[in-house]
């Protein structure tokens, strides 16, 4: 296990700082073309807590993505996956990830055609992705979590989806959680691993 010191957790921080800031940005968008609401708005058709809970699951996915790395070095490949990256690669995979996002918006009353562009193109990403094994575990973790913890917040009124299908959520949703994982790695490269290794 790397160790867990100021100067990576401060990385972990920046991390989800840019990534809040971003997923906030598009969840605005969200609200925007319908796809969700919140029964309680603040600013933007937003409620309060989303900028504060996109900061604390961004930083769980960092820390969650270090210790992927140590329990799966063994049995995986994981050479580059645990070495330091580029900005570049991080802000190309950030950006295809927003557009991804942006596209679940306003595509949100086409939700069958979502599901075949999310995970189909995610099947043709892992295809041409390094190190597909761990991307494949990483992906399907933060595909499921992220369907999983906005269920939950669905079942407690905090948040409706437009096309809710299961569980309080649409099933792209999964899909769309699981290229982030893409944006997670080169975002972990770039900002975190520099510190932790």
């Amino acid at each position: 296990m790397p160790a867990i010191n100021v100067s990576v957790l401060f990385a972990v921080f920046k991390l989800a700082l840019l990534a809040a800031c971003v997923a906030t940005f598009c969840d605005a968008v969200h609200v925007y073309t319908g796809t969700l609401r919140y029964p309680d708005p603040v600013w933007f058709g937003q409620a309060a807590w989303v900028f504060p809970l996109f900061l604390l699951a961004f930083a769980a996915m960092a820390l969650a993505y270090l210790v992927l790395l140590h329990y799966l070095r063994g049995p995986l490949a994981l050479k580059l996956s645990r070495s330091a990256g580029s900005a570049s690669a991080m802000v190309e995979a950030i950006t295809l990830f927003a557009f991804c996002y942006l596209l679940s918006g306003f595509g949100n009353e086409s939700p069958v055609f979502l599901n075949w562009v999310f995970y189909g193109t995610l099947l043709i990403r892992l295809v041409f992705s390094y190190e597909r094994c761990f991307m494949l575990i990483l992906a399907t973790m933060l595909g499921l979590s992220g369907m999983l913890a906005e269920g939950l917040l669905g079942s407690l009124a905090m948040v409706a989806y437009r096309e809710a299908e299961i569980f309080h959520v649409p099933w792209w949703l999964g899909g769309l959680y699981a290229h982030g994982a893409f944006a997670l790695r080169e975002s972990m490269r770039a900002l975190v691993l520099s510190e932790a290794y």
